[in-house]
């Protein structure tokens, strides 16, 4: 028990009381935990700018027993507000499905460097437009799976073992099937030899070099696609955040429409 000295990311914020936030923060140190920040909701607030969804701090809090059983925040110091993340509607709504994502497919308490690292990756490239947001997604959703222990098998089919050509992705197995072997199996869905090669790429690369891969933007979008269909198929839950961001783009693609 003490006071903690970490870095991390804001995912979640809460309200407590009249002045006060519960914050859940993917950290560096402590994983994925839930701390409390007193008067935090007041304009004098030190902890404001910290506060921020999606804000990455220096934090230090205090473990101890406190009341609720959280930890208590006791200072922030900003290193990266990602302010362009809140100044676009699209960008924020991309932010807070890959917030609520991680926050699922992390553990309270267990360290988790991969995750943090993931996110502080997707969330840099949002904010300084590094690459269009349907890849960043595409890339956030077949990583998060890989590290969660989902990570798909698709280097050759599960039944005969042919490695070449198109195959069919079983959402729900997690492995692919040839053409041949496919029969009538459900939810399974049809990848070609390129997409199967940079969901491996996205599933095993450096985590710095997870955006350096060539592909055409409609088989990005379909990747996206079928990336939400495998969270969701194995976290067994649906995404608010998903729903909200598809409304998001939806609106967006109508204005350019008018």
């Amino acid at each position: 028990m003490g006071l903690l000295k970490t870095t991390g990311i804001v995912t979640k914020t809460t309200k407590y009381s009249e002045n006060s936030l519960i914050v859940t923060i993917i950290t560096k140190d402590l994983g994925r935990i839930s701390a409390i920040a007193q008067n935090a909701r007041t304009s004098k607030s030190r902890l404001a700018a910290g506060l921020q969804l999606f804000a990455y701090s220096e934090i230090v809090v205090y473990e101890g027993r406190t009341k609720t059983g959280l930890f208590k925040i006791n200072e922030m110091n900003v290193i990266e507000s990602f302010g362009n993340i809140r100044i676009s509607l699209e960008s924020l709504a991309y932010a807070s499905y890959f917030a609520e994502v991680t926050n699922v497919v992390t553990v309270e308490g267990e360290t988790d460097e991969n995750a943090l690292s993931l996110l502080l990756n997707c969330l840099f490239a949002l904010d300084k437009s590094l690459c269009p947001p349907e890849k960043i997604k595409a890339v956030f959703q077949w990583r998060s799976a890989a590290i969660s222990g989902y990570e798909p098998r698709i280097d050759a089919c599960s039944k005969c073992g042919r490695e070449d050509g198109e195959v069919f992705f079983d959402i729900f197995e997690g492995e692919c099937f040839c053409p041949e072997c496919k029969a009538d199996r459900a939810g399974c869905a049809a990848l070609s030899d390129g997409m199967r090669k940079t969901v491996r790429y996205i599933s095993e690369a450096e985590n710095k070099k997870i955006f350096s891969f060539d592909l055409g933007e409609k088989a990005i979008k379909y990747l996206g696609e079928l990336g939400e269909r495998y969270i969701e198929a194995q976290f067994d839950r649906n995404f608010s955040t998903l729903d909200y961001l598809k409304k998001v783009i939806g609106l967006n693609n109508d204005e350019k429409k008018d």
